[in-house]
């Protein structure tokens, strides 16, 4: 006859018993938000109540190399009530563009970049001992849930390490191209994500894009072709519009960007920029962007949606990542 286990004991036991993490299934996106202006679309985003929310880059406009002014505008933003209830429900992470990195369109030659880091990091309230704090660029990535649920967001740093754009400049610099390669060569979650901050697909409008660096552009597109790595979907920013764009040939799966931008100032572009990648029209209104999850099919179901400032759906595309 077993004996019976004593409660205190029982306690500990069940305590020690390992609990799978709850998968996530909402994700909300976006960029450029102006920090001295009304920003009412975070309510929105609250409502939404995503598990996770991803900056993708001008997530406020520093436009100076003076760490105190890029500490005060930080700030500005991380006192608005609507960005703290946001904070305080759901995990929050994120890359940089150009005007929070410090100067528009700067890249590897901007001498304030540590400095400009380190205020990056601490908006993010990213820990002293990450090794973001000692490495150079802002790179990083987040798995979330277990197992055949997890989600990994891979965020890309498309500024401390970027040339001037030509045929031959790269955007990543050696050791982000490696740290890459490591964080897609044998992943096993389901569900992959990509951040860039500026738009990987599209190729034919005259603003910044990956298109203006011809051989960094032939390398990623390498590597998401390679076998044995995981399909992935992009996230991007920066254009102060919401589109679209899914490129077909590049990769063995059709390779959706989805773009989201702005949270405050939109009105990039306009409604006959040229994008032959782009499906149906952009969207030049604020806007956020959503990932919502279906666990229950296999590959999992991503549904993405562009919302607008009140949280409705103005554009919508349903995908599975599969090769």
């Amino acid at each position: 006859m077993p004996f019976p286990v004593p409660r205190f004991l029982l306690v500990i036991l069940l305590a020690c018993v390992p609990v799978a993490a709850d998968p996530v299934t909402r994700l909300a996106f976006g960029s450029c938000c102006r920090q001295n202006k009304p920003a009412p679309i975070f309510d929105s985003i609250c409502q939404y109540n995503p598990d996770v929310w991803i900056w993708m880059g001008d997530n406020i406009y520093a436009d100076t190399a003076d760490p105190a002014v890029a500490t005060g505008k930080y700030r500005r933003l991380a006192t608005h009530a609507g960005y703290k209830a946001l904070c305080d429900s759901c995990a929050v992470i994120g890359t940089w563009d150009d005007h929070d990195y410090g100067k528009n369109d700067a890249g590897k030659e901007f001498p304030g970049k540590k400095a400009s880091q380190q205020r990056f990091l601490d908006f993010l309230r990213v820990p002293a001992d990450d090794p973001r704090r000692t490495r150079e660029g802002v790179y990083a990535s987040h798995t979330y849930g277990d197992g055949d649920q997890a989600v990994k967001v891979i965020l890309l740093d498309t500024r401390y390490h970027r040339d001037l754009p030509g045929p031959d400049a790269d955007i990543l610099g050696d050791a982000q191209w490696e740290w890459l390669e490591n964080e897609l060569t044998g992943s096993t979650a389901a569900v992959h994500l990509l951040v860039s901050s500026i738009q990987l697909v599209p190729c034919d409008h005259r603003f910044e894009k990956w298109a203006d660096f011809p051989q960094a552009h032939r390398r990623l597109y390498g590597l998401l072709a390679r076998d044995g790595i995981p399909p992935v979907t992009v996230l991007s920013g920066d254009r102060h519009l919401a589109e679209i764009s899914v490129e077909k040939d590049a990769v063995p799966y059709p390779l959706h960007d989805i773009t989201s931008s702005s949270l405050n100032s939109p009105g990039g572009g306009n409604q006959d920029e040229p994008n032959t990648r782009r499906l149906g029209e952009n969207y030049r209104d604020a806007n956020f962007g959503t990932l919502t999850i279906d666990w229950s099919t296999t590959p999992p179901t991503l549904a993405f949606a562009i919302r607008d400032l009140a949280g409705a759906p103005v554009r919508e595309v349903t995908l599975r990542q599969e090769r």
